[in-house]
């Protein structure tokens, strides 16, 4: 009896292990689901762009968006195309509930301060990693034209969909931006003649939230 009492005990053990493993593996795989889907307009990645993203943090305070974009010609050959991978950091956020009683409780929440940081790159023979050796040595340092690095800040108004009318989104979010590109900055520090708001840009952009 007392053999089959410790044989039970270890196969629900190895059960329990192999359930928490299968478990383990099944919320990896789930993580890779994206949250939402965006759109953007402006913002050094091109005329429009479009991905998709996750959301995460106790708060779902963190964010990570994979967009793709198009620049037109214009005075250029051809069009091009752009990759970004872009971090999101929303500190926190307002039940527009608790300020005016005629809001929906947790109908719309506002969003003060979204601070964003990416990195993008436009395909084309155009653009570089390292220096071509027709600049002078050292005249691009530590930069090139082929990726940019961005810093944006803007705000966000979230309206969460009612359970009853829910279909495909659970949330939509619109959000603004106010951002500038390592290449912009270095050429106000160079130039006397460029200022703050020669350097600054404005985005708008859609976010829909189906988890």
């Amino acid at each position: 009896m007392l053999l089959c009492a410790l044989h039970v005990m270890a196969d629900d053990s190895i059960q329990s292990r192999y359930e928490r493993n299968v478990q383990h593996n099944l919320n990896a795989w789930l993580s890779l689901i994206p949250t939402h889907f965006v759109i953007q307009n402006a913002g050094n990645m091109g005329v429009v762009s479009a991905g998709i993203g996750w959301s995460y943090g106790k708060r779902r305070q963190w964010e990570t968006d994979l967009l793709f974009g198009y620049i037109p010609k214009h005075d250029s050959s051809r069009g091009k195309l752009t990759t970004t991978l872009k971090g999101n950091y929303i500190p926190w956020d307002i039940d527009l509930s608790s300020i005016s009683a005629k809001v929906p409780e947790e109908r719309w929440v506002f969003e003060p301060l979204t601070t964003s940081l990416y990195i993008n790159t436009v395909y084309g023979h155009e653009f570089w990693k390292s220096q071509p050796g027709r600049y002078p040595d050292k005249y691009y340092e530590f930069m090139s034209t082929k990726f940019r690095l961005n810093l944006a800040i803007g705000q966000r108004i979230t309206f969460n969909i009612p359970e009853n009318k829910r279909k495909r989104h659970s949330r939509m979010s619109l959000f603004y931006e106010v951002g500038t590109c390592d290449l912009y900055v270095r050429s106000m520090f160079q130039s006397s003649d460029v200022k703050l708001k020669d350097i600054l840009g404005l985005s708008i952009g859609l976010k829909f939230f189906t988890l």
